[in-house]
């Protein structure tokens, strides 16, 4: 068979348009960083970087929850260690005004002191993170008025800080002060105040007593929850680091390797370049340029 000038250049060409394409492919690879620019460059590993990318989307959410959950978490358990102060002077002015010792101008001091802590309560219970109500439930509008009436709702704030993994992010106004017998403790005492005998302040202590353990077991809970908070994230950066790892084993170009091809793809675009200008009269090097 005989070979033609035009398919003895054609084959040239053609030898030299793959060496081209080889370096120009393993240049790309280098400048980007990775070994493959479309999902098409290899469909089985584009997947599994498809699939760790949503997986990175979704651990960045349930980070985001997590923060929002533990930053609602921390604003009630500040709230419920004022209260345990605001108990533990109420209850030490029940004890102090429950004696013999005590008469009507230190009940109306005392009641005085009671009606400010009532006050101060009320406005706990008003508590916003942002513009939200921290103790509204679900409900948007300011959940305590100046009575202490409640006007939110028994709902409350749920966070997805995993996969299928909801949790209560904090208490609802009506558990905090209502349920809790934190005001009703308190506006009993200064009923008997104002109007009440020392055995009725002593026997206030009961209710003021009740009250106490309830914040503290809200404080238990609301400990428990900043913990797993903390487990999440924690859990969350491990997840991520073998994910981004995955990732990066999956499509990142090997630079010490992808150095190997390019010189070898350089050599051989050289020799492929110096073959051609030898084969034809003209110099396809020269016309290249």
């Amino acid at each position: 068979m005989r070979i033609t000038n035009n398919l003895l250049q054609q084959r040239i060409i053609s030898g030299l348009q793959t060496n081209m394409s080889t370096l120009a492919q393993v240049q790309l690879q280098m400048s980007s960083g990775k070994q493959y620019q479309s999902i098409g460059d290899n469909p089985v590993v584009g997947t599994q970087v498809m699939y760790a990318d949503s997986a990175l989307r979704a651990i960045n959410q349930y980070r985001r929850n997590t923060t929002d959950a533990q930053t609602r978490s921390d604003a009630e358990e500040s709230v419920l260690n004022q209260l345990t102060d605001l108990l533990s002077r109420a209850k030490q002015l029940a004890t102090q005004e429950g004696t013999s010792t005590a008469n009507a101008q230190t009940h109306a001091a005392a009641a005085a002191e009671i009606q400010q802590i009532l006050d101060q309560v009320i406005q706990l219970g008003n508590t916003q993170v942002g513009n939200q109500y921290l103790f509204a439930g679900t409900q948007t509008g300011q959940p305590f008025d100046a009575s202490g009436n409640y006007s939110g709702d028994a709902g409350q704030h749920q966070a997805e800080i995993g996969q299928g993994y909801l949790i209560t992010t904090n208490h609802n106004g009506k558990e905090l002060l209502v349920d809790s017998g934190v005001l009703s403790g308190l506006q009993g005492l200064l009923t008997q105040l104002q109007s009440g005998t020392t055995a009725g302040i002593a026997g206030s202590l009961n209710g003021l007593d009740s009250a106490f353990t309830n914040v503290q077991t809200m404080l238990s809970t609301t400990g428990a929850r900043s913990n797993a908070f903390t487990s999440a994230l924690q859990n969350d950066d491990a997840l991520q680091t073998t994910l981004q790892q995955t990732e990066s084993n999956l499509q990142d170009t090997d630079i010490a390797a992808a150095s190997v091809q390019l010189a070898q793809a350089q050599t051989a675009m050289q020799a492929a370049l110096l073959s051609a200008s030898r084969m034809l009269s003209l110099s396809l090097a020269d016309y290249l340029k």
